[in-house]
């Protein structure tokens, strides 16, 4: 049976930029997610699913992977996204995480009705990013959580404007690592603004990966790795708030500008004190792009435990950072693991002043 739920809106003290526009906070529910039993072969899993579409585009989409059956329900309409908390949870409530034989490997927040800027619709391919583009008239990739589940704080005076015609969607990979199948749900708690009256400067995403267009995922050899991917700016625009996502064996992630040389953010990997899973080397040290090393996190908003050792923490940037068009920006993502791998991701999602648009692509 489907289960979805808003649980409770919460009025909280106001922190926009105008002293009428008090923050609201809405939980919802996603799902649910069967996830089927490992066994000899491996974890149980539900990869790359897609929720959130109906008709032609499930139809189109259902050629090549599995499509979910549940809504994607907004918790807000013509309002302003302020913050954004990500979570996994079983049927219980109970968070869902390595503790419990789960991982939420990652999921994918998308707007179908607006249009990706690094990675423009296109029908002839059989990724959703391009697929969904075409077929639903926009897919704008505006979040995405890895199992470190990192809070999204967009920067005071700015938010992620939600239209009340907006179509959201999820793109997800969760395992299961126990021998008996379980369901799960996302489980988000969103801060927001209503939009009237509220003085926030909206924001546009931009999303920011080491395998842009494709499945997000490279393979990454044995030791020390600098994984790298550019983007001609085509808008001048100031950087408010960013945060990144690697995996285990990460040192970090940041985003830079190649032709002047300034560091926007590096975001930087966190693990508990002891942990297996921590990079086996170290970074350069060459520059603020490049850090030597990894942080020690002591605590963490769903129980450090929950993640046995396991990446816990990104840190995230409110840089301000101006780009003007056709300057270069790259991502620099540092891996130094023990083994090589074909899964490994470096993605960062960042969310832009732009300086002058007059269409989703005619910026200067």
């Amino acid at each position: 049976m489907m289960r979805r739920k808003m649980i409770g809106t919460l009025l909280v003290a106001a922190f926009a930029a105008s002293p009428a526009a008090a923050v609201e906070t809405t939980t919802v529910q996603w799902g649910p997610i069967v996830l089927p039993a490992a066994d000899a072969n491996g974890p149980g899993q539900v990869e790359n699913e897609v929720a959130g579409v109906s008709g032609l585009s499930a139809f189109l989409i259902g050629l090549f992977q599995s499509v979910a059956t549940y809504p994607v329900p907004k918790p807000c309409s013509d309002c302003y996204i302020v913050g954004i908390e990500p979570n996994l949870v079983l049927a219980d409530g109970t968070t869902a995480n390595f503790n419990n034989g789960t991982m939420l490997h990652h999921v994918v927040n998308v707007n179908y009705s607006r249009p990706d800027i690094t990675c423009r619709p296109n029908l002839f391919s059989s990724q959703p990013i391009k697929l969904l583009g075409a077929a639903a008239g926009g897919n704008e990739r505006f979040f995405a959580s890895g199992n470190e589940r990192t809070h999204m704080d967009i920067d005071e005076g700015y938010g992620y404007y939600v239209g009340s015609g907006d179509n959201w969607g999820l793109i997800y990979h969760l395992m299961n690592m126990s021998p008996v199948q379980k369901t799960v749900y996302f489980e988000y708690t969103f801060h927001w603004v209503p939009a009237s009256g509220s003085g926030i400067d909206r924001t546009r995403p931009i999303w920011i990966d080491i395998d842009q267009c494709d499945d997000s995922e490279a393979v990454v050899e044995a030791g020390y790795n600098d994984l790298h991917w550019d983007w001609k700016a085509d808008r001048s625009h100031t950087m408010v708030t960013i945060g990144g996502h690697v995996h285990d064996y990460g040192i970090s992630i940041a985003w830079r500008n190649q032709s002047n040389g300034q560091n926007s953010c590096t975001s930087v990997a966190g693990y508990s004190a002891g942990s297996p899973f921590v990079p086996v080397g170290p970074g350069t040290g060459a520059d603020a792009a490049h850090p030597v090393g990894t942080n020690t996190v002591t605590s963490d908003p769903i129980g450090l435990a929950n993640y046995a050792g396991h990446i816990s923490d990104m840190t995230t940037c409110s840089p301000h950072s101006h780009t003007n068009k056709n300057q270069t920006m790259r991502v620099h993502t540092q891996i130094n693991r023990p083994n090589e791998t074909d899964h490994d991701m470096g993605i960062m999602i960042g969310y832009l002043d732009e300086d002058f648009c007059i269409t989703n692509f005619w910026c200067f």
